[in-house]
């Protein structure tokens, strides 16, 4: 049975945990939850199938939570912590995107609803506008009339604070309801897409990363800070096959298919897993890193007693990064969690709650021990892990994440 671990910011009654007090609104009043609790994900995570599995997206506020076609918003919702407004949609819904001012949902349709997060909010359609064609001959009907364009079909979405973007499948990137850029190749396909608060990245099916948006913190990975309206490649990783990548809220992280983890953009918190004072604490470093930089990971499992195949090769590289406001958390092969960043609200887990950042990764202890990792998420100032209870047989690392 799938189970949601979070930790971290709930001032808001956003989650409702597992064995929780029956008032509610008495239980919102701990503004922090400091280490991993089981959620109540309303039996979401019983079911095998994909479809009928609790998808879930943190705002600030409130957290979106929907299960097939149920879609539910709690937290901050008007006045009251703790407020709770659930809705039906058309159909099943694909994927959550929630943002201060309004929630996107997807469904596997393709169509894009948006919800503001009020207690008497209602489900409204997005009409995006078409892309442009080519000059090529209008599509009639048998009786001579125009053929209006089918509405996109959209496949991705990410909010963040300042920016919407969606892709269709014929790779069509929106800034909400604009169509901002259309990518030639149709062959060309999009694998993941992520927010920070205002700016893009965009992952495709070979390796290579886009970025656009404010960048004035270095967090679009370009040599020049500044704004860019369009979604440009970054030249810097050009070359390297790129396999997952995290955008946070001023900052963003890639890992490549050799196992190498890259973070860029704002540091102020050691969220780029860098130091933020010299030793000695009288110079500071850099506080904005605009190019990617190459990490040197601490050894994790290779010279323990956890790794007594005697076979080390790869079974500690990094697999997964996820980024929230201003922290970063690092799944490596072997399963153990590290973090890196602020974690003045437990976002990092009850080990390091006490700190008001941290500016190198480190592992989390006690994560993972007894868990399989199925899927993670970093709100603004929280993280959930999705998580099994480990199988007597091992299995791949493919099958690890779904």
């Amino acid at each position: 049975m799938r189970q949601l671990l979070f930790t971290g910011f709930n001032a808001f009654g956003q989650h409702e945990f597992v064995n929780s007090p029956h008032d509610e609104r008495a239980a919102s009043a701990s503004a922090v939850c400091a280490g991993f609790s089981e959620l109540n994900a309303h039996d979401g995570g019983n079911s095998n199938n994909k479809k009928n599995q609790c998808t879930i997206s943190i705002a600030w506020r409130y957290t979106a939570y929907a299960l097939d076609r149920k879609l539910r918003l709690r937290g901050l919702l008007e006045t009251e912590p703790g407020d709770c407004v659930e809705v039906e949609t058309p159909g099943e819904i694909k994927a959550l995107a929630a943002g201060d001012s309004h929630c996107l949902v997807l469904l596997y349709t393709g169509e894009l609803y948006k919800i503001q997060p009020k207690l008497e909010a209602t489900l409204q359609a997005i009409r995006l506008e078409s892309p442009p064609r080519p000059s090529t001959a209008t599509k009639r009907t048998i009786f001579g009339a125009a053929k209006a364009p089918a509405p996109p079909i959209i496949e991705h979405i990410a909010c963040g604070t300042n920016i919407n973007v969606a892709i269709s499948s014929e790779n069509a990137v929106y800034s909400i309801p604009s169509c901002l850029h259309q990518f030639p190749d149709r062959q060309w396909r999009v694998q993941q897409l992520e927010c920070g608060h205002e700016h893009a990245l965009l992952l495709n099916g070979n390796g290579d990363v886009y970025t656009w948006g404010n960048g004035l913190r270095g967090q679009l990975g370009q040599v020049a800070l500044g704004v860019e309206e369009m979604p440009q490649l970054i030249e810097a990783l050009a070359g390297i096959k790129i396999t997952g990548i995290a955008a946070g809220g001023w900052h963003s992280a890639a890992i490549s298919a050799f196992g190498d983890l890259y973070t860029w953009g704002l540091n102020c918190s050691g969220q780029l897993g860098m130091r933020v004072m010299k030793p000695g604490g009288f110079l500071k470093e850099p506080t904005v890193y605009p190019l990617p930089q190459l990490h040197d990971l601490p050894e994790c499992c290779r010279s323990s007693k956890e790794n007594e195949s005697g076979d080390d090769e790869g079974v500690c590289e990094p697999l997964r990064v996820f980024a929230g406001s201003r922290h970063t958390l690092l799944l490596r092969r072997c399963g153990r969690l590290w973090a890196s960043g602020w974690c003045i609200h437990g976002q990092l887990g009850k080990q390091l709650c006490e700190q008001n950042f941290l500016d190198a990764f480190q592992a989390l202890d006690g994560v993972g021990v007894d868990l399989d990792f199925v899927n993670g998420l970093c709100g603004p100032w929280a993280t959930l892990l999705m998580v099994t209870a480990k199988q007597k047989k091992s299995v791949s690392s493919a099958d690890a994440i779904s």
